[in-house]
């Protein structure tokens, strides 16, 4: 090959090599573009869709969140109804002991009160026919009346609709009144049954100790003998004294110191 077709052939190697890469190029440079758009857009919505992703999250976070705190109050209310139950079954649990021992003591006292009724109902009675029988061999004052209060005792003590506790309070109202004769003194008119005859007189008692009379006339005075269950007649000078004692007796004089005659049992003046 001579130097001319050389030179050709070496020129269209030449122009060959630069062609190459300068194609290469223009088509790097074309493709460029699309391929540095499609790595922005990406990226972009791989954030999008992650920040999508983190929004759903923390929705979820924050749900979760606020169904544990609820679930944590309501544990915590649980836990203090919990423990206000508990201590009010302690609670409701000593007040049935102690209302069972109640009930027991108050059985053992119904228990008690039946016996003790079936022994003072007949102690009642008992204590009746002794006032009865004091009263009748007490001095002679307000007799009628005394015995009557007796008489009358005796029949509500027999009455089913009172109850004991009634019947034995009006037997105690009863030994007090006559008790009460024993500490007071007291002069009254009434009527004197003696010798066929009945009259008026004045009375004097002097607690338990002496009973007297006198007639209206302050002429006659007598005192009441324990062991012959009769009056004694008394001598005129005594009058003065048993008719001063009736003025103390109803209040109408000083209290004083009295000498008046007490007939000594089984003796005489």
């Amino acid at each position: 090959m001579n130097w001319y077709a050389r030179a050709i052939l070496d020129k269209e190697l030449m122009v060959k090599k630069t062609l190459i890469p300068t194609v290469l190029i223009a088509a790097l440079a074309s493709v460029a573009p699309l391929v540095q758009g499609q790595d922005i857009d990406t990226p972009l919505e791989v954030v999008a869709e992650t920040n999508r992703g983190a929004e759903a999250s923390q929705r979820k976070i924050d749900e979760l969140s606020r169904q544990t705190r609820m679930l944590l109050e309501e544990y915590r209310s649980l836990r203090e109804s919990s423990e206000y139950q508990d201590a009010y079954t302690r609670e409701l649990e000593q007040l049935d002991a102690a209302q069972q021992a109640r009930i027991e003591s108050l059985n053992q006292q119904i228990a008690q009160a039946r016996i003790t009724r079936q022994r003072i109902l007949p102690l009642m009675r008992s204590m009746a026919d002794a006032l009865e029988k004091f009263v009748v061999l007490d001095l002679p004052f307000h007799q009628e009346q005394r015995v009557t209060g007796v008489l009358q005792l005796k029949e509500r003590l027999d009455n089913p609709q009172l109850s004991v506790a009634v019947r034995f309070r009006l037997l105690l109202e009863a030994y007090q009144i006559e008790q009460g004769y024993g500490n007071t003194v007291e002069a009254w008119r009434g009527a004197l049954q003696r010798d066929g005859e009945r009259r008026s007189v004045e009375y004097l008692r002097i607690g338990r100790a002496a009973l007297y009379y006198q007639s209206l006339d302050r002429a006659h005075s007598a005192y009441w003998d324990h062991d012959s269950q009769s009056w004694v007649d008394l001598d005129s000078t005594a009058n003065r004294s048993i008719a001063r004692a009736m003025r103390v007796a109803r209040n109408q004089a000083a209290p004083e110191l009295l000498e008046l005659p007490l007939l000594p049992s089984g003796g005489a003046l």
